[in-house]
């Protein structure tokens, strides 16, 4: 699935050097790191992986259009108002609707 979000730890020199780096909502190529099974009492999104980055590991700011991940938007409507969208190719669930965003 694109558009998804991967746990990172880092320790020490690794902490210090890729602290700056990252930012919320940026898509990352992060090569020489340690992929594995998430740690399920420890982990903070939605992924079944998680990556370990050391000091070696090179990170670099995915700038071009092929970076364009989408969004999920949800907007909750009650059942009793869900009439106008019965039929509509919006409908995703029984009480919400799910919009596709390109940042």
């Amino acid at each position: 699935m694109q558009g998804t979000q991967i746990q990172a730890t880092m320790f020490n020199e690794a902490a210090k050097k890729f602290y700056d780096r990252f930012e919320l909502g940026k898509v990352y190529y992060i090569s020489k790191g340690t992929l594995r099974v998430a740690n399920k009492q420890f982990k903070t999104v939605q992924n079944d992986y998680e990556m370990t980055l050391n000091e070696n590991s090179e990170v670099e700011e995915a700038s071009d259009e092929a970076a364009c991940i989408p969004e999920t938007k949800f907007k909750f409507v009650p059942i009793d108002q869900l009439g106008p969208y019965v039929n509509s190719k919006d409908l995703v669930g029984e009480n919400r609707l799910l919009e596709i965003n390109c940042r």
